[in-house]
C-alpha cells in the first residue's frame, strides 16, 4: 500500500512541478504582450513553437558566428512566413524593453 501511495505522491510532485514551469511560462508570454492561447492558435501545438524558437535561436547563433559542438534534437519548423515574422517582432520588441 506504502508503495502505491509513494508513486501517486511522486506523480503529483511531478504533475505540481508542470504545472508552476506552466505558470511560468504564461507570465513571461504576458510581460511580452502575448498569451499561451495566442501562441497556440498561431503555432497549433507547444511542440511546433519548440521547434520554432529552437530554429530562431539556431539563426541568431549562426548570425553571430557562435559555433556550437552539439546539435538540437529539435527539426525545424515548416510554418506560415507570416506567423514566424509576427513572433520575431513580439521577441525583438521583448529584447529591446529588456
Amino acid at each position: 500500500m506504502s508503495t502505491a501511495l509513494e508513486r501517486r505522491m511522486s506523480k503529483l510532485e511531478e504533475i505540481r512541478d508542470r504545472n508552476d514551469i506552466g505558470k511560468e511560462v504564461d507570465i513571461s508570454l504576458e510581460k511580452m504582450g502575448t498569451s499561451r492561447a495566442e501562441m497556440l492558435a498561431d503555432f497549433g501545438s507547444l511542440s511546433a513553437f519548440r521547434d520554432w524558437l529552437a530554429g530562431r535561436i539556431a539563426a541568431a547563433d549562426r548570425q553571430n558566428e557562435v559555433q556550437h559542438t552539439t546539435t538540437s534534437n529539435y527539426r525545424q519548423w515548416q510554418g506560415d512566413c507570416e506567423i514566424s515574422a509576427k513572433w520575431d517582432a513580439i521577441f525583438d520588441r521583448h529584447e529591446v524593453l529588456q
